[in-house]
C-alpha cells in the first residue's frame, strides 16, 4: 500500500481525505462483499461437488471428522457473530451430500435424544461454539458452549449447551434471547 504523504495547504488535505475515504469504504465494502457472498456459497453447494473445488473455492472447513460409515462431516460456520453454519457429508468418491445448516431449533433438538454428548461430538455435530464460559462454582461449576442462531420470526437466540465440571459431556442445554442482540428482553439498554 503506498505511503500517504502529509499536505500543509488545506485543498491538498481536502483530496488526501477524499481518497482516503473512498480506499476505506471500497475496503469495508468489499470485506462485507466477501462475508455475505461467503455464507450464501457453502449453503448453495451442489450435491456431488467434488469436495477439492469446495475447498478451492470457500477454504477449509473449520471442523472436519470422520464418520462410522467412512464418510467425513465438515463444517463451515459464521461463530462466533453470526447464526449459521453448514454441513457437508463427503462420500468415499470424494463427493459432497447437500449443505444442512446446522444452527436451528430442529437441529438442536438431536441433543435429546438420550446419547451422551461429548465435547468432541458437540463440536463435530455443531461446529465450534461462539464462546465458552463457566457458571457456578467449586463441585457445582459448569463449562458453557453458547452457539448464536435465529429462531423462527428471525428472533436472535443463543444455545447454551453445559458440559459439567470438567467440560467433558453435555449435562443440560437451554435456548435463550442472545443477550447480546436482545438487550432490552434482557433488561439492557432499550
Amino acid at each position: 500500500m503506498p505511503s500517504l504523504q502529509v499536505h500543509t495547504d488545506r485543498s491538498s488535505m481536502r483530496l488526501c481525505h477524499r481518497k482516503r475515504s473512498r480506499v476505506v469504504t471500497g475496503l469495508i465494502l468489499g470485506g462485507v462483499g466477501l462475508l455475505i457472498s461467503g455464507c450464501a456459497q457453502v449453503s448453495s453447494v451442489q450435491p456431488g461437488t467434488p469436495i477439492a473445488d469446495v475447498i478451492r473455492k470457500f477454504g477449509r472447513p473449520v471442523v472436519t471428522c470422520a464418520q462410522s460409515d467412512g464418510s467425513r462431516r465438515m463444517v463451515w460456520t459464521e461463530q462466533p457473530q453470526g447464526e449459521t453454519a453448514f454441513a457437508l457429508v463427503v462420500g468415499p468418491d470424494k463427493r459432497v451430500g447437500a449443505p444442512d445448516q446446522l444452527l436451528d431449533d430442529n437441529h438442536f433438538a438431536i441433543l435429546s435424544n438420550g446419547e451422551t454428548w461429548t465435547a468432541e461430538k458437540i463440536r463435530c455435530q455443531f461446529g465450534p461454539p461462539a464462546n465458552i464460559t463457566t457458571v457456578g462454582f467449586g463441585q457445582s461449576k459448569q463449562w458453557v458452549w453458547g452457539y448464536r442462531y435465529m429462531q423462527p420470526a428471525a428472533f436472535a437466540a443463543m444455545m447454551y449447551i453445559y458440559m459439567g465440571n470438567d467440560g467433558n459431556a453435555m449435562t443440560r442445554y437451554e435456548s435463550v434471547p442472545d443477550p447480546d442482540r436482545n438487550e432490552e428482553v434482557m433488561g439492557g439498554r432499550g
